[in-house]
């Protein structure tokens, strides 16, 4: 997300951990589950014997990815897996080695992949949203009495308690927050469709292959694919740009009133001028305000990115992976600067 790669940017917009969640170890760890588990689904079936299917799965689990050979091949092949494959077929023996990623195509394993990636995201995002939340509360209760001047349309309009100004940040927040359980369910899925998408290669038994894939990492099986209904990582991707945007209110609303003064706002630190060694700009305001609209962008792609001719694409899935990280990471910084812009609230509003 940095512009043109620039370090000096890092700070404003780079989020390490969020960005681990969909680094080549991460997404190859998966690639490794899914493959373990599609064995023990076919051993289930009957397809694979339990000796053999135990073989192979010691085996996936040993192996180790020549990443710089994938990236590679990934110019050729446009996405990560079938180099993946073919060097694990090349890993593994035994009499069950054919049946090595039966039943599944490069899509089963890279959506499961990011399912699994958004889910960890999710864990961190939930975490720093509580962590906000508490400090909204205490910032109420230690500021809410005091009296702000209501502002409607850019005019003064009335006086109220600047718990209700805190009130109207928290509210949006905490419906997002009440809203996780129910993105978990939408977004939690497994992938597994085979070549176009009917699982015609596993016949009778994909139910049952799929269920057991499915338990093993702790996913939930929606009884098809969804390689064309991208409805899963819009509802992430919607969830995020809505986070970001409530909190680039927060930045806004903060910018606004250093401007009007200290009997709005009291601010510790800020970012200093060239050219105006007297002005202390609200940059952590600012920033949020940058991150809500470029989620808001970003969002749009993610929409385009909905279109996927017949049973499969590839330059619409290409496009969401692109789009999708960039989208975590935005909302894993706006949290984090959103924390930093309320603990530096020093005094909110006039005491009465």
């Amino acid at each position: 997300m940095t512009a043109g790669g620039q370090t000096w940017t890092a700070g404003l917009f780079k989020d390490r951990e969020i960005v681990e969640r969909f680094s080549d170890d991460a997404m190859f760890a998966s690639f490794s589950r899914f493959e373990r588990a599609l064995i023990s689904g076919l051993a289930r079936a009957g397809l694979v014997t339990p000796g053999d299917a135990t073989q192979l799965i010691e085996q996936i689990a040993s192996f180790q990815p020549d990443v710089a050979a994938i990236a590679e091949a990934g110019l050729r092949d446009g996405v990560s897996v079938p180099e993946y494959v073919r060097q694990l077929r090349a890993h593994v023996s035994g009499p069950a080695k054919s049946m090595l990623h039966h039943g599944a195509t490069s899509q089963d394993l890279m959506d499961t992949a990011t399912v699994e990636a958004l889910a960890s995201v999710n864990a961190i995002l939930a975490q720093r949203l509580e962590t906000l939340l508490g400090q909204l509360s205490e910032l109420s209760a230690r500021n809410g009495s005091n009296t702000l001047h209501a502002i409607t349309r850019m005019q003064p309009a009335i006086p109220f308690q600047t718990a209700d100004r805190i009130a109207a940040w928290r509210h949006p927040l905490q419906s997002l927050h009440d809203r996780m359980p129910a993105l978990s369910e939408q977004t939690r899925l497994l992938q597994l469709g085979g070549a176009v998408g009917d699982l015609q290669a596993l016949g009778e038994n994909a139910q049952m292959v799929a269920e057991t894939i499915a338990g093993e990492l702790g996913l939930r099986w929606p009884g098809h694919s969804w390689h064309a209904d991208r409805s899963p990582v819009l509802a992430q991707a919607n969830w995020m740009s809505e986070l970001t945007g409530a909190l680039g209110k927060i930045g806004q609303d903060v910018a606004l009133m250093a401007l009007r003064g200290s009997d709005d706002i009291q601010l510790s630190g800020g970012g200093s001028s060239s050219a105006m060694p007297h002005k202390q700009n609200p940059v952590t305001a600012e920033r949020l305000v940058t991150l809500a609209r470029y989620n808001a962008t970003l969002v749009a792609g993610m929409h385009q990115a909905q279109v996927h001719e017949m049973e499969r694409s590839g330059a619409a899935w290409m496009l969401e992976w692109m789009i999708l990280p960039q989208m975590c990471e935005t909302a894993g910084v706006s949290l984090t600067a959103a924390s930093a812009l309320i603990g530096s609230i020093k005094e909110m509003g006039k005491p009465a």
